[in-house]
């Protein structure tokens, strides 16, 4: 909190006598209301909020004497407000999995089309693979002690060293949403009966909120209502989401030397908003132009804010923790002569265009690290293909005075 509230002051004092400021004096006096809880959050506040910490982060990059703050710091912040707690919709975090939200979202069809793809793209993945599970082991060689790490996204484990692991570590506990996807991967990657026993299976929802989630919208689309009134009454339940404390991954009795986090965070919020938007538009056909914005914006600041509680979770749980994420998806076409180019779009998973820009203060980054991982090949026909911008961060925390 008072990381925005001190770089909200700075840049009032600074930035806004700029001749074309990021966001207008206005703008920033209405962020400064809503840290100062002089005003709730209203609709659209979410979007000033990411240029606002852009612009900061971009700032601090060259300026380090200036305060620092960054979108995590922002949107943990409005988690500590409860700004938008709402009694018609009261979230808990239940990581229990939920047998029909799992089926409505897809999970199953999910795991399946990674392994697809991984097969239909073996070389690219591979080359990722490599990059991924160096940054993940050289993480764990610098664990001052080996007893137990947690691996969160592991029912597809192509791109981990799980068989490292568990050979490091006393104990290894593999967690997904698929629990027959984590038990086909540990059968067919840890074969020794010795190293087995030490590994664990964990099937939890990593969101904490599937359950109410599917269920809440399959209230809404009950409803009767035109399109503008459901999607009003969409972008609500998107707006109420607030959990009332920080996630839990592990038990109270637990502490991790390693926590690793890979490919979760931008997965952690989509399968609800394609679910949401396939019932939708089967009721009301098919979204486009200033409609779609108006449906996608609300549903966009319910990923940023589940994936930062994501983030909030991992803290407390570990001496050191893994955080590997895509960032950026570029959309490739093949020209003219055949040539697989970009198009030039770009797609912004966590709403940033760097990892670093999630991370809040509690955390301090060791370690940072970047690639490219061309997910799929564009195709003739004028099927797009994918590289995506992935990033790498170890991360540890300050301890406690």
């Amino acid at each position: 909190m008072e990381a925005v509230e001190r770089a909200l002051d700075w840049y009032a004092g600074e930035m806004l006598l700029a001749e074309h400021p990021p966001i207008s004096a206005s703008d920033a006096a209405a962020l400064q209301a809503v840290m100062r809880r002089e005003r709730p959050l209203e609709p659209g506040q979410i979007e000033t909020l990411v240029r606002f910490t852009h612009t900061m982060f971009l700032v601090t990059g060259k300026a380090p004497e200036v305060p620092s703050c960054v979108l995590g710091d922002a949107l943990t912040a409005l988690s500590a407000l409860g700004t938008n707690a709402s009694e018609r919709f009261p979230w808990r975090w239940d990581p229990g999995l939920d047998a029909e939200a799992f089926t409505k979202l897809g999970f199953s069809e999910t795991s399946a089309g990674i392994a697809q793809s991984q097969r239909a793209n073996r070389e690219d993945w591979q080359a990722h693979a490599k990059r991924n599970r160096a940054f993940i082991e050289q993480a764990a060689s610098g664990c001052t002690q080996k007893e137990l790490a947690v691996v969160l996204g592991a029912g597809q484990a192509f791109d981990l060293p799980l068989l490292e692991l568990s050979r490091a570590f006393e104990r290894l506990v593999l967690v997904d949403i698929d629990g027959e996807a984590l038990e086909r991967t540990i059968s067919s990657t840890i074969k020794d009966p010795g190293l087995r026993a030490r590994v664990e299976a964990r099937v939890l929802d990593l969101s904490g909120i599937n359950g109410q989630f599917v269920r809440a919208v399959d209230q809404v689309m009950a409803k009767s209502g035109d399109a503008d009134e459901i999607a009003a009454e969409l972008s609500s339940l998107c707006r109420s989401y607030l959990l009332p404390e920080r996630p839990r991954l592990l038990g109270d009795d637990e502490h991790a030397d390693l926590l690793i986090s890979d490919l979760v965070l931008s997965q952690v919020a989509w399968p609800q908003r394609v679910y949401a938007l396939r019932l939708y538009e089967e009721r009301f056909g098919k979204l486009g132009g200033d409609a779609e914005r108006r449906w996608v914006v609300p549903f966009w600041e319910f990923e940023l804010r589940v994936q930062q509680d994501h983030i909030s979770s991992l803290a407390g749980a570990a001496e050191r923790t893994v955080l590997c994420s895509d960032v950026i998806s570029r959309p490739t076409l093949l020209d003219a002569a055949g040539v697989e180019r970009e198009t030039g779009k770009k797609i912004f998973a966590l709403g940033v265009a760097s990892l670093l820009e999630r991370i809040p203060k509690f955390f301090q980054v060791e370690q940072h690290a970047a690639w490219q991982w061309s997910r799929y090949r564009a195709g003739k026909g004028g099927a797009a293909g994918s590289r995506m911008d992935v990033e790498g961060l170890l991360l540890s925390e300050p301890p406690t005075p």
